[in-house]
């Protein structure tokens, strides 16, 4: 199996460049960066011999502007990534629960941290899981809890009342709380709340809305005392000063969020009709991708072979074969898109 993103490994498979793949596996913004970033990194190219700033200053302080938050209260990374695995080996727990099915490198990075005990709630009914999770907290003592919101591979959101409320249940539970695609719907977000709520760790990627998915940048917002925790397992200069200066210029350009916006909110469209038309079973989605389920499975392999990668989901917890998660591009990539899976259905 590919896994999402992985545009070399495709190539080789079916004997073409990289370059020509259409990556419809990988959540990330389509959208050209906007020419005043690449005229930055073209400024501060002479700079390359230079080391970057280990605690991104420049970055944390625009944040602070936007979020409210105070800079001791954030800490940046080489994509949100590193902070999941930094944040289960920082906080060392002793019983986790994740809820699925989700993005697998949560249960990863506790495999690898050797957590002795994880635990699962799975639902393919987002309101199923938050009852199973608000009765499993009653009733279990857990280190740390995994909520991505919204959620991969599903897409759907779970409101911000519903984490706080869990977050609030348990203040001895620390909920590490993925938000990768909180930017499509931001009045979600409970990033603001990390001041108030002690046992909140959020992530934030600037990968998926901001498409700096070759660049690597994340980071985290919790307390002070967290932070610190998260601190101590930091590789230093771990993000590349090119990464540092692209995030800084993107996360305050107003015109490509809004520009980003009314471009998903149209292709989304497209897409929900295009699956309507097809009556194929399909996850209503808060973020840039939909989660399907096909009549029977070998689609991403027949699709491959058209040069076009999906994600099969056969590898996420509970999940089977006949599932696939397809995230949205360009109109004429999504027409593409479209009419193999017409195609392929008809010749079943």
């Amino acid at each position: 199996m590919i896994h999402g993103g992985d545009i070399y490994t495709a190539a080789e498979l079916i004997g073409k460049n990289s370059e020509d793949i259409i990556d419809m596996s990988s959540s990330v913004n389509p959208l050209p960066l906007p020419f005043k970033i690449k005229k930055k990194l073209i400024k501060n190219f002479n700079f390359l011999n230079r080391y970057p700033d280990t605690e991104a200053r420049a970055f944390k302080k625009i944040l602070c502007d936007i979020y409210g938050i105070p800079s001791e209260s954030i800490i940046c990374g080489n994509g949100s990534i590193e902070l999941i695995y930094i944040a289960v080996k920082a906080l060392n727990p002793q019983n986790v629960l994740i809820l699925e099915p989700t993005f697998l490198e949560y249960e990863r990075a506790c495999r690898i941290n050797n957590v002795p005990n994880i635990d699962r709630i799975f639902s393919l009914d987002r309101d199923e899981v938050i009852k199973i999770a608000e009765k499993k907290l009653k009733n279990t003592k857990y280190s740390l809890v995994f909520i991505c919101n919204p959620n991969n591979p599903t897409g759907w959101l779970i409101k911000k009342e519903n984490i706080l409320n869990l977050a609030d249940t348990v203040k001895d539970t620390i909920f590490l709380i993925d938000e990768a695609f909180i930017d499509f719907t931001p009045e979600e977000t409970v990033i603001h709340e990390v001041g108030k709520i002690k046992n909140l760790l959020v992530l934030r990627s600037l990968t998926k809305f901001y498409g700096l998915a070759g660049l690597r940048f994340g980071y985290a917002a919790a307390c002070n005392e967290i932070i610190e925790q998260l601190k101590k397992f930091i590789q230093p200069w771990s993000i590349n000063s090119i990464a540092q200066c692209a995030a800084e210029e993107i996360i305050k350009d107003e015109n490509f969020k809004n520009m980003s916006y009314e471009f998903f909110i149209k292709e989304k469209q497209f897409f929900e009709n295009s699956l309507k038309k097809l009556t194929l079973n399909y996850f209503p989605s808060a973020a840039n991708f939909y989660f399907i389920k096909l009549p029977k499975k070998g689609f991403p392999e027949e699709i491959l072979n058209k040069g076009i990668l999906i994600r099969d989901c056969s590898n996420f917890y509970g999940v089977d074969e006949n599932f696939i998660r397809v995230s949205i591009k360009t109109r004429k990539q999504n027409e593409l898109f479209f009419r193999e899976l017409k195609k392929w259905l008809k010749a079943l």
